[in-house]
């Protein structure tokens, strides 16, 4: 069996385990990307088959080409995963683009060897760049990271190490005895889809606790013009709340990383299921939120208790069997004033008395002196 049939079964053997073990359980936007660069690594594998039955330079540049696109749309999958904005979707499929026409152009000619290293480095950079997303994403278990991170990692270093010792060759005598990186394309390409399947179909399958908002600065400049404005026209009717999983560490440590991701999606969702559309929520954690809330004192009451009684509401769908709780740290304009940085220093404070407390209640904040 040739190798070129062993990539083809492979790729084929991923890209469906991916949509149908991801995707199609846990449908995302990031799962849609990944299972989008598994379907380009296949027919990056068909087309290579292809090219090296007919000998065609334009076949061979789009499996080049879309192998390229494969790796990209994993590291847009990750950025996706974490929030950024942008997620340069169109910035891969550009170069993609570029990669595939100059490939076919300069097949042959002079320029070839120039263009095979160009497209070296840009596998590198793409693979370095796919292992740093993947040491920001804080939101899953090292174990479920490390398999693509490594394999990432190591791609790009031994790129750059091949093309330096390619480039270099001539003058070291290595080139005669180096082989070719084609040899070594399909044992790169077979281990990068093995650990790019595992990382990502656990991390889709995770349900990605995201962000209710969009980040910490977007809130707190936001909160800042409405305390502002509030301040200006003596609306008092304004509060600061702290909401906090109890005890995440014990949950994590008694359940697995997808339950436990299950529990955190669970947590964001009351949270912003109870609260009007109107207040402005924060995830400055995953087991913590802040929200500011336009509302009269006499009007949080009940949605604190909502909110009590919502996390602590055992679903038949819950990931864990334990009944779960929260602690809110109340910070009221009315007792500590219209400063923002004061409102979230007095509901932590309150938040962490409530824990202290036992946990599933909530604090008022105390009036700054």
């Amino acid at each position: 069996m040739s190798i070129s049939t062993v990539m083809v079964a492979l790729t084929t053997l991923c890209t469906a385990i991916m949509i149908g073990l991801g995707f199609l359980q846990r449908p995302s936007r990031e799962a849609a990307i990944w299972s989008s660069g598994f379907i380009a690594a296949m027919a990056a594998s068909y087309l290579q088959t292809s090219a090296n039955l007919l000998d065609n330079a334009w076949l061979d540049a789009l499996s080049d080409g879309l192998m390229l696109l494969a790796l990209g749309l994993v590291w847009v999958g990750l950025r996706a995963r974490r929030g950024r904005r942008p997620i340069l979707l169109s910035a891969v499929i550009g170069v993609t683009l570029v990669v595939i026409v100059t490939v076919a152009l300069t097949s042959g000619t002079g320029a070839e060897d120039a263009v095979g290293n160009v497209e070296l480095v840009v596998f590198a950079a793409i693979s370095a760049a796919t292992a740093i997303e993947l040491v920001g994403v804080r939101t899953a278990a090292r174990g479920v990271i490390v398999p693509l991170a490594l394999s990432s990692g190591l791609v790009a270093v031994f790129s750059l190490v091949w093309l330096c010792t390619d480039l270099v060759g001539d003058r070291l005598r290595l080139v005669d005895n180096l082989p070719p990186t084609e040899d070594f394309t399909p044992v790169v390409m077979a281990v990068t889809l093995v650990t790019a399947l595992t990382t990502l179909l656990l991390l889709a399958r995770a349900e990605n606790p995201t962000s209710v908002t969009a980040t910490v600065a977007g809130f707190r400049v936001i909160a800042r013009d409405r305390l502002a404005r509030a301040e200006r026209f003596d609306d008092a009717w304004w509060s600061l709340l702290d909401v906090r999983l109890d005890d995440p560490i014990a949950l994590r440590e008694a359940s697995s990383a997808l339950a436990y991701s299950r529990v955190l999606e669970r947590f964001a969702s009351d949270v912003a299921a109870v609260f009007p559309a109107e207040a402005d929520l924060d995830r400055l954690e995953p087991s913590r939120m802040l929200v500011l809330l336009p509302r009269h004192e006499a009007a949080v009451r009940p949605l604190l208790r909502a909110l009590l009684e919502r996390v602590a509401t055992v679903s038949t769908d819950q990931s864990i069997a334990v009944r779960l709780s929260a602690s809110i740290g109340w910070a009221s304009v009315s007792r500590i004033g219209y400063d923002l940085d004061d409102l979230i220093t007095a509901a932590a404070a309150a938040a962490d008395e409530a824990q202290l407390a036992g946990g599933d209640r909530w604090e008022r904040a105390s009036v700054i002196a």
